[in-house]
């Protein structure tokens, strides 16, 4: 196989657990991420115990990356296999060589019998993240040792899709079989202040239905600091712009852009709130708003928008990947890391 930037002989094999290439590469990966994330770094030690595969691949005889999968089908469920130590040997990458890895472990699970490829990595790796959204992985829950670890964030793929899938309150801008893009309805903007009536009962709603219910601890935290109105207004501080989103004279929906807080990219804005009514999801009204912060950012002479979205919101993730959105590192401090959440920035053309 043939990609990119490599040569013509790049290969790929099963070696043992042990074999002296494979257990380099993975000794510099463990090197790697205790740079990135601390010598105590939780998953550092593993053994040969339940791995059912161990990847190698070879440029013209010189290892260039690894990754190997393991049996975790007692825990996590049955048919369920974890990838883990992907690794790509700095110099070679931006070559497609962890598309090739993650292509060749997927065919392995399916070849041995597995449904379901769960993995692990953190908020400091934004460049995995962005490679396994783009491969289909969903965000789940932390599993196993990786619980209680705030940097880590864990995803998972059915090889084998299934028939349904969850029901969920995030926005949806994808139209239905039977309510193709035609039959949309008209939405209208308005840009409004942060305080405006309509905007701040959507914001509730977005609480109140979303937030606080996908994420307990939140509305603990906003308790904490006064209630939601005192929370809402520390939220809009420099609020730059409201987006406010109508179909049929009925606000629908809302989005801000909000001035870039200390330690945020200098010409950045923040990307606040996008909050769809459940009655207009799947009409383009959350594309339509994030359109118009777009803009919006451009007249402030922004280069870039950020925006930290929760990992329980699977399709509002998806919405901004597909929008142009890619994985950033925190934009907060190591020790003030949200444990739910994943960072993106979008840069203005």
């Amino acid at each position: 196989m043939t990609l990119a930037g490599t040569r013509a002989d790049l290969t790929t094999s099963l070696v043992d657990w042990d074999d002296a290439d494979a257990t380099r590469l993975r000794a510099d990966q463990v090197a790697e991420l205790a740079e990135r994330y601390g010598a105590d770094d939780v998953g550092s030690v593993m053994t040969a115990e339940g791995v059912v595969a161990m990847l190698l691949v070879r440029d013209g005889g010189e290892p260039v990356a690894c990754g190997a999968l393991r049996d975790v089908s007692a825990t996590q469920g049955p048919g369920t296999v974890e990838i883990k130590r992907l690794y790509v040997v700095p110099a070679r990458r931006g070559r497609g060589l962890s598309r090739l890895v993650m292509a060749e472990l997927e065919a392995r699970a399916h070849a041995l019998g597995y449904g379901r490829l769960i993995l692990e990595t953190g908020v400091m790796q934004p460049e995995a993240i962005g490679l396994y959204l783009a491969l289909g992985y969903d965000p789940i829950e932390a599993y196993g040792e990786y619980k209680d670890e705030p940097s880590s964030r864990c995803f998972g793929k059915a090889l084998v899709p299934d028939d349904g899938g969850a029901e969920t309150d995030v926005p949806r801008d994808e139209p239905s079989p039977r309510s193709p893009a035609r039959l949309r309805p008209e939405v209208t903007l308005r840009f409004v202040d942060w305080d405006d009536a309509d905007a701040v009962a959507l914001r509730v709603a977005m609480y109140e239905r979303t937030n606080a219910r996908l994420y307990p601890s939140l509305r603990e935290a906003v308790e904490r600091r006064g209630g939601f109105a005192a929370d809402d207004a520390a939220q809009g501080e420099g609020a730059l712009t409201t987006v406010l989103a109508e179909i049929d004279g009925v606000p629908v929906g809302c989005a801000t852009l909000r001035a870039a807080r200390e330690g945020y990219p200098e010409g950045s804005g923040e990307l606040k709130k996008v909050f769809v009514d459940e009655s207009a999801r799947g009409a383009g009204v959350a594309r339509t708003m994030l359109q118009a912060v777009e803009d919006a950012a451009r007249a402030h002479r922004l280069r870039q928008v950020v925006l930290m979205t929760g990992y329980r919101q699977p399709e509002a993730i998806r919405l901004y990947v597909s929008s142009g959105y890619r994985p950033i590192l925190p934009l907060t401090p190591r020790d003030r890391i949200n444990p739910h959440g994943l960072w993106f920035a979008k840069h203005l053309g």
